[in-house]
């Protein structure tokens, strides 16, 4: 369970919470009894979760980045506001590093930094190929950065994308806007943000930096789509391979009209740099709140959101932005095609709603980036009953119906000691 505090997934699907190491699956979740966030570890043969007595967060109400990068865990904690509030001083994020002892299976904190002093609506990091993490996030409707030094550790000076200062300001946005970041192409970080200020340059942009140039050196942003409604502030983002340059984003647009897309794929295509648009679902579908997973094992694109419960179940088939239950949909990376994919539920509560799906930065089944045979997994919140519930498929690949989803009661263990912050 997660009473004590709200949302403990997350709410515009930027953020992760779980990762994949050592053969197993480990998230970061909260612990009731102690009443602070912890490592646990996912016990695939039990469908339960083991609590390490590792603290991550001793704040409540706070969300979370996680990003594994196969010898270090960073976690990146940070205040949240709410739809509409603006970004707030006087809340540090932070980030801390774990080591991990692969012979005691364990995680130990090495230290805490900050990246910022905002309370803000969405913020995550990623880790270039010179060692340095960046995180990304709206500020004064402006879209902001920040950067370690290749040690990983230490945080800069916060700026605002350089794109504010050009005539078209492009990344000045709205207070609802979002970003999110990405390394890619071996050499890249990429920033994606959403702009709806209500005129006609409102979309979704991307910029890219190079490693070791510059940090104010980012280029001009390109619209992968662009048009009054076609932006809002749910993202998520995944590339192909860690050296490749194909770049995935699942968004939710702002349109309205039952046939138009509500939330889309966005493939951005390496060898021409632009932008292709796909219809995951459309607003008659009312889906929300959706991540992007992808199977190299199969070259699949596997997708998680929100849609209303299926028949047979209390509240079946109303839609609702309060939640409902957690579909899949999935197509073939070369040849993506969500107009056929079958809506197959993944997690659903009788009698509740369940919303915030959630899983992991890393690719599913890669062996480059270490989670060979992982299967799938997503966690997601019931927010009425304080439970997360998880989805849990071993198998390879996305055919078939898969396993039953899993109702996730967190047991308590005795209190760890609190990272300091």
């Amino acid at each position: 369970m997660h009473a004590g505090t709200g949302t403990p997934t997350g709410t515009k699907r930027a953020t992760s919470a779980l990762w994949f190491n050592d053969g197993s699956w480990w998230g970061n979740l909260w612990d009731t009894a102690s009443s602070d966030f912890h490592i646990f570890r996912f016990d695939a043969g039990t469908g339960s979760w083991v609590d390490t007595g590792v603290a991550t967060e001793t704040r409540a109400s706070t969300h979370h980045d996680v990003l594994w990068d196969g010898s270090t865990l960073y976690v990146a904690s940070y205040r949240f506001v709410n739809d509409g509030l603006p970004a707030e001083p006087g809340f540090p994020t932070a980030m801390r590093r774990y080591s991990y002892d692969s012979a005691r299976k364990t995680y130990s904190l090495m230290d805490t930094t900050k990246v910022n002093d905002e309370r803000v609506e969405a913020l995550t990091i990623d880790k270039d190929s010179t060692g340095r993490v960046w995180a990304t996030w709206q500020q004064g409707n402006r879209i902001y950065l920040n950067a370690t030094g290749t040690d990983g550790r230490y945080w800069g000076k916060p700026f605002a994308h350089p794109a504010s200062l050009s005539p078209e300001g492009l990344s000045n946005v709205s207070v609802d806007d979002t970003s999110a970041v990405i390394a890619f192409d071996g050499n890249k970080i990429g920033v994606m943000w959403s702009r709806q200020v209500g005129d006609a340059l409102d979309g979704r942009y991307w910029s890219y930096h190079v490693d070791g140039t510059s940090d104010t050196d980012w280029t001009t942003p390109v619209a992968a789509v662009l048009g009054q409604n076609s932006g809002d502030d749910h993202i998520n983002l995944k590339r192909l391979g860690s050296s490749g340059g194909r770049v995935f984003a699942a968004i939710k647009t702002s349109f309205t009209a039952a046939s138009e897309p509500l939330i889309q794929l966005l493939a951005l295509d390496s060898a021409t740099a632009t932008w292709s648009a796909h219809t995951i679902a459309t607003v008659a579908e009312c889906p929300n709140r959706m991540v992007v997973m992808i199977d190299e094992s199969t070259q699949m694109l596997r997708t998680f959101a929100t849609y209303p419960k299926p028949g047979g179940t209390t509240d079946a088939g109303v839609c609702t932005s309060t939640g409902g239950a957690i579909y899949e949909k999935s197509t073939p990376l070369d040849t993506i095609d969500f107009s056929t994919a079958p809506k197959t539920p993944r997690v659903v509560d009788a009698d509740q709603y369940v919303h915030n799906v959630t899983s992991t930065k890393q690719n599913l089944n890669s062996a480059t980036q270490g989670t060979a045979n992982s299967g799938a997994l997503v966690l997601a919140d019931v927010n009425a009953t304080s439970r997360y519930w998880h989805f849990y498929d071993s198998s390879v690949g996305s055919g078939g119906a898969g396993p039953a989803p899993t109702d996730t009661t967190v047991a308590p263990t005795p209190d760890a000691a609190r990272p300091a912050w």
